[in-house]
Parts: structure tokens; C-alpha cells; sequence
């Protein structure tokens, strides 16, 4: 049994799916009943009602479970104290094998959302679990938090700046690892980076865009300030609007650079999706919705 907490998110329906074809017995814990009907769809055996907040249901989902897979949900501030939560459970169970989604490049303390969750691997490591831990980098897929301002104005735009360089990854071939570290022998006791093949700048994938879609697509970027008003009507936390911003500017700073793709191909026995591709099939998803 594959226990999955986390599992309607971006990450966790793609890995699902994945998981899913390869008849895995799944788990999954949710506090929504429309969630829970869109998990028994996709496939998942067993749903269990609960929250996540609650001790008592980490430790009703999570016994008698051999694989954990954890997704934490982003930009919460009790991000780690939740995960260290799922860890305790985890080991309070027998441990099993626990699968963290953690993110690329923890380590950088200014960025809090980051940070906790180098936390929660701390504590996967001193509970002594049987662990597998992936750190992907950003997502390709977050053209779809942008996609009305692309489609209506030509305009691909985040705020920070649009020359930085970005290491991109497709969570198609995240979800693919998932499940391959979940169910193959031989990728446990290790930390994973996760990364595509390529590091560009917005500008670039804006080219790119332009390209595939036969549209013209130019790069600018976001005003923070304004950003965070709309981030705040979609009902982001103050603690998360203010983590945002300062996410932006350590990304004009810095971007958000590096990444190598071998450790990715390696699990998934095939090279990584390149953003041209990924571009091609995210088109061809806005045409068929």
C-alpha cells in the first residue's frame, strides 16, 4: 500500500496517474468530498477523510502503510511543523519507505518556503526512515498561473526579472520518477535533484512560446506590489504574500539558476521533456479545453 498525502495537488495528480498504470495499490488522504471523488476517479483504492492538521488522522492513513508519498502543500507558515508531523507518524507506523517532495536548492535560507522544507528532511534523517527524498526545481508547468494575461495580451510576465535564468522541469517527468522511486528496488537512502535539461530566462521562453504557438509573445515584468494584490484576492495568507515578494526579489537577484538533468533521465530512462516539447502539449491541452 502507497499512502499518498498531498495528492490533488500539481504534483500529486500527475503522480497519481503514474502510479495508477502501474497498478499500484493506493491510499490517498483528503478533507474534501469533491476531492475524494476525483481521487477514486483517477484510481486510488482507498480514500480516507481527514486533515492533515490532525495527529490522529496522519496516524489513521498512514498504519499499515509501506510507502509514504509526502507533498507538502506551499506557502504555509506551519509548512515544517506539519511535516515534522508526517514524519513522527511515519516512524510512530514502522517508518516504511517515505518519498518527500522537497524543493531545489533548500538550502537558501532567505527564502522561507524553501528553507522549511530542508527542515522536514532534517527530520527524516534524524527519525532514521528508509527515505527517498526529490528536490525538483521550478516548474514548467506554472505557465498556467499566467496563461489568461499570455493568451489575452502576448505578454508572458512574472515579477522578477525577465533576463534571469530559470533551471525548468516538467512535472510530467517528476511524476514519472515519483513513481518509479515508489515502486523499482534501488533508489532509497538518497537525495534527488530533480531537474530539466535546460536553465533559460523568461525572455527566452517567451521566444519559444512565440515560436510553437505562432503568436507573438514578449517578456516583461510583473510589479511586484500589483502581483501581490492579486495574490492576496486569490486568498493567499498575509504570511504567504509577503513570502511571494520576497521570493521575487531574491529571483531578480539571483534567478533561480543550475540544475543538471542526469540524475532525472537516470530514474526515468529517457531524456528529460525540453521546454519546446512541453510547450507543444500544453497548447495542444488549451486547444482540446
Amino acid at each position: 500500500m502507497i499512502t499518498v498525502i498531498g495528492a490533488s495537488g500539481a504534483v500529486g495528480r500527475p503522480a497519481l496517474a503514474r502510479l495508477v498504470e502501474r497498478g499500484a495499490p493506493l491510499r490517498a488522504l483528503t478533507s474534501s468530498e469533491t476531492s475524494a471523488a476525483a481521487l477514486r476517479s483517477a484510481g486510488v483504492g482507498q480514500v480516507v477523510m481527514g486533515d492533515f492538521l490532525n495527529d490522529a488522522d496522519l496516524h489513521r492513513v498512514i498504519k499499515g502503510t509501506a510507502s509514504l508519498l509526502y507533498i507538502p502543500t506551499a506557502m504555509r507558515a506551519d509548512e515544517a511543523e506539519i511535516g515534522k508531523r508526517v514524519v513522527a507518524a511515519a516512524r510512530a507506523h514502522g517508518g516504511g519507505h517515505i518519498v518527500y517532495i522537497s524543493c531545489f536548492h533548500p538550502q537558501i535560507s532567505a527564502l522561507a518556503h524553501h528553507h522549511h522544507k530542508l527542515l522536514v528532511e532534517e527530520a527524516i534523517l534524524e527519525a532514521n526512515l528508509t527515505y527517498t527524498i526529490l528536490q525538483p526545481s521550478m516548474f514548467m508547468q506554472n505557465l498556467g498561473h499566467i496563461w489568461r494575461d499570455v493568451r489575452e495580451n502576448g505578454v508572458m510576465r512574472w515579477p522578477w526579472d525577465p533576463a534571469g535564468l530559470f533551471n525548468l522541469v516538467d512535472t510530467g517527468d517528476l511524476a514519472e520518477a515519483i513513481a518509479t522511486v515508489l515502486t523499482q528496488p534501488g533508489y532509497r537512502g538518497a537525495t534527488f535533484e530533480i531537474c530539466g535539461p535546460e536553465t533559460i530566462s523568461v525572455h527566452e521562453a517567451a521566444a519559444r512560446l512565440s515560436k510553437v504557438w505562432g503568436r507573438p509573445v514578449h517578456a516583461d515584468r510583473f510589479d511586484p506590489q500589483d502581483w501581490a494584490v492579486g495574490m492576496r484576492a486569490l486568498g493567499m495568507s498575509e504570511w504567504g504574500v509577503s513570502n511571494m515578494l520576497n521570493m521575487a526579489r531574491h529571483y531578480d537577484a539571483h534567478g533561480y539558476t543550475g540544475g543538471n538533468p542526469l540524475v532525472l533521465e537516470t530514474i526515468i530512462g529517457r531524456p528529460a521533456t525540453r521546454y519546446q516539447d512541453f510547450l507543444h502539449a500544453f497548447l495542444a491541452a488549451q486547444s482540446g479545453a
